[in-house]
């Protein structure tokens, strides 16, 4: 009977032990923890194809670049468009989604370079930042913006003082405030990054305004579509150059084109994810190699056909800008200013005989 005893007490000794250390293992009680683990999977898991819904607030406003709804301090902000770099070495680039408008512009050598235009959100980590361009600037000045780059051609340096641009040359910032930095995994020319945010604090040290007049432009009401498109569910523009390369495919359940450049996704550094756009405009202008460098003139001055590409469909029509520091309007055949769906636009201007197929 004592044997009996003693193997029961034994028993439960090792059971009352077992439970404290498994208690004592967790770091905190399972009060304190709440449910377990999976428990806690099995509740948050959605339904595929449904999204939680998004209150917006009363006093948000639609931005004027990309049309969604936002805190209106968001809009206080002056733009920073940064210029950055699209080699084979420079891919994948970082922070290109969190901008409102990216333009993609050749530069010499067959080779496209990309002016991003933040202003109602920022990116902490944008690059690889490269060097000025005269046309770039052209666009920059557009939306009165800071322009971020580093260095660039004795045409963009003297253009830069000509036509008074806030300008925020990586030279002559060098790390001030956190604004611009190199990283050590990348070979140089490939390795300069900024932060938009930070770009826009040492301007004020600068001397620059802080807040300027943005222009905008006209969006879609939800439900509400344009007429008269052909369907476009792929985009080809024939850069010179195959790693340059460009094509772009229409997801309609997303209403999202998703981007391709040089036969591959391409893709952001910092998410992971495959670059996208919500609206694409080709513009065609006329351009011409000035030097043995193989630089180039773009007309951003003037008139010129192009094509948009919105909600799977594409539409005809042009652009015109009237004067350096003018916003470009973009109309279609009838005229009208063409109206986009809210969210990134990608404005891709091509020479005037490039192809692009669709």
């Amino acid at each position: 009977m004592n044997s009996l005893l003693k193997r029961v007490s034994l028993w439960a000794l090792m059971v009352v032990l077992f439970l404290s250390l498994s208690i004592y293992g967790t770091g905190c009680s399972i009060k304190d923890k709440g449910p377990l683990p999976f428990a806690i999977q099995q509740k948050e898991v959605e339904k595929p194809g449904k999204e939680k819904d998004s209150v917006v607030p009363d006093n948000y406003v639609p931005a004027p670049l990309t049309g969604i709804m936002t805190d209106p301090a968001n809009l206080e902000k002056r733009p920073v468009a940064v210029m950055v770099e699209n080699a084979p070495a420079a891919r994948p680039q970082s922070g290109l989604p969190k901008a409102d408008i990216v333009y993609e512009v050749l530069a010499e050598g067959g080779i496209t370079r990309f002016l991003a235009i933040y202003h109602s959100q920022d990116s902490d980590n944008v690059g690889p930042v490269r060097s000025a361009r005269p046309y770039y600037i052209e666009r920059a000045l557009e939306y009165n913006a800071l322009y971020a780059h580093c260095g660039g051609s004795e045409d963009a340096k003297k253009f830069v003082k000509t036509a008074r641009v806030a300008d925020m040359d990586e030279f002559g910032i060098g790390r001030r405030g956190g604004a611009y930095w190199r990283i050590k995994s990348r070979k140089a020319p490939h390795n300069l990054y900024g932060d938009t945010d930070k770009i826009r604090q040492v301007s004020l040290d600068k001397g620059y305004q802080a807040h300027v007049r943005v222009p905008g432009f006209s969006f879609l009401s939800p439900g509400e579509k344009l007429h008269n498109g052909l369907p476009a569910p792929e985009i080809v523009i024939n850069f010179p150059r195959r790693y340059s390369l460009v094509k772009y495919t229409y997801d309609p359940k997303k209403n999202l084109y998703f981007r391709y450049n040089g036969g591959k996704a391409h893709i952001d550094n910092v998410t992971g994810r495959q670059l996208t756009a919500r609206n694409i405009i080709i513009q065609y202008t006329n351009t011409k190699v000035i030097d043995a460098e193989g630089r180039l003139d773009v007309q951003m001055i003037g008139s010129g056909k192009a094509l948009f590409f919105i909600d799977g469909q594409v539409y005809r029509g042009r652009w015109e800008k009237g004067a350096l520091r003018a916003w470009t309007v973009y109309r279609d055949e009838q005229g009208k200013e063409i109206r986009l769906r809210p969210g990134q636009t990608w404005i891709e201007v091509v020479p005037s005989k490039t192809r692009v197929d669709y």
